[in-house]
C-alpha cells in the first residue's frame, strides 16, 4: 500500500474492480400495469408523475423525454437440477433481443462483500468478446450486493447443455469453485421464458459538474408474447462513472430519493414481490 498526503491508505491491489454503476431497484405491483401496451404506458406515465413529485425536492432537476426507449427481449435462466450455480452465488442468464435477433449469455456473480465479488475471474475465453461490469445493486431498505458480470454475444446454435458448456465460455468458473461438476446438465430454470419489456426515457440530475444523471427504468416480465398482464414489474434507477468518482453529495441525494420513494410511493410498491431472479427460481420449486 501507499500513503497519500492526507495519510489515507491508497489501495494498491491490481485486481481492484471499479464500481462502474450503482443501481437502485424496487419491485412494484404488477397488477397496476395490466392491459395492452397503450394501457401499460399510460400507467407508467401515471407512476412517473408520482415519482417526479417525490424526487423533485431532492434532485437538482427532473426530466422526461418524448424519445422513450423500448426493448423487447426473451430471458431465460439456466441451472442444474440441484441449482448448483445459484448455490454458489452465480447466475447464468440468456437474453435474446427480439429485433436484433442477438443472443447474449451472461455469467454473473453476486455477493454482499465487495472483495469476494471482485475476486472472481469473469473474463470469457479468447474467441469471445465480452462486456464486463462491476456494479453495486441496492434493494430496499438499503441492502447492497456487488455484482460482477460478463455479457457475451454467442452464436445462435451454441448449446448450453452442461456446466462444461458454460466453462468453455468462461474458463474462470471451474477454477473458482472446486469441485466443478462439469457434466451436470443445465435446463431453463422453472422451464420459464420471460418476455421482457423495458421502458426508459426519464431521469433526474444528481450532480452539476460534471453533469451526472440517474437514469430511470421500468422492466416488465410477461409469460407470453401476447400477454397483457405482467407477472413482474420493477422500477430502477442508476448512475455511472467509469472511474468511480462518486461524491458524498451524489450518494446522499440518491440515498434520500430511494428512501423517500419507499416511504411515499404507496400502493405502487409491492412489499411481497420477489426480485426477478428470485421469481424465476421460485417457479422451479
Amino acid at each position: 500500500t501507499a500513503r497519500t498526503r492526507r495519510g489515507k491508505t491508497k489501495l494498491g491491489d491490481k485486481n481492484m474492480q471499479i464500481v462502474g454503476s450503482r443501481e437502485y431497484k424496487l419491485m412494484l405491483r404488477a397488477s397496476k400495469f395490466k392491459g395492452d401496451e397503450a394501457k401499460m404506458l399510460e400507467s407508467a406515465g401515471a407512476l412517473w408523475g408520482e415519482l417526479a413529485a417525490i424526487i423533485v425536492p431532492h434532485a437538482l432537476s427532473v426530466s422526461g423525454t418524448s424519445d422513450i426507449e423500448h426493448k423487447r427481449r426473451e430471458v431465460r435462466f439456466f441451472d442444474t437440477a440441484d441449482k448448483w450455480l445459484r448455490g454458489n452465488d452465480y447466475v447464468v442468464r440468456e437474453r435474446v433481443d427480439i429485433e436484433a435477433s442477438q443472443r447474449v449469455v451472461t455469467l454473473k456473480f453476486r455477493h454482499p462483500d465487495r472483495y469476494i465479488s471482485q475476486g472472481r475471474d469473469m473474463a470469457p475465453s479468447k474467441e469471445f468478446e465480452s462486456d464486463m461490469k462491476f456494479e453495486e445493486d441496492i434493494k430496499p431498505e438499503f441492502l447492497k450486493l456487488y455484482s460482477f458480470s460478463s455479457n457475451t454475444v454467442i452464436p445462435q446454435d451454441l448449446k448450453l447443455a452442461t456446466l462444461a458448456d458454460v466453462a468453455a465460455i468462461y474458463p474462470g468458473l471451474p477454477k473458482a469453485v472446486d469441485p466443478f461438476p462439469e457434466t451436470e446438465k443445465l435446463k431453463a430454470v422453472g422451464g420459464f421464458t420471460a418476455h421482457e419489456r423495458v421502458v426508459k426515457g426519464t431521469n433526474f440530475q444528481i450532480r452539476k459538474n460534471p453533469e451526472t444523471l440517474a437514469e430511470c427504468c421500468l422492466t416488465f416480465w410477461y409469460g407470453g408474447k401476447t400477454d397483457d398482464d405482467p407477472l413482474v414489474a420493477e422500477f430502477s434507477f442508476k448512475y455511472e462513472d467509469p472511474e468511480e468518482g462518486y461524491t458524498a453529495k451524489m450518494a446522499r441525494r440518491t440515498y434520500v430519493v430511494f428512501m423517500a420513494i419507499q416511504s411515499q410511493l404507496g400502493a405502487w410498491i409491492d412489499p411481497k414481490s420477489m426480485t426477478k431472479t428470485a421469481y424465476v427460481y421460485a417457479r422451479a420449486k
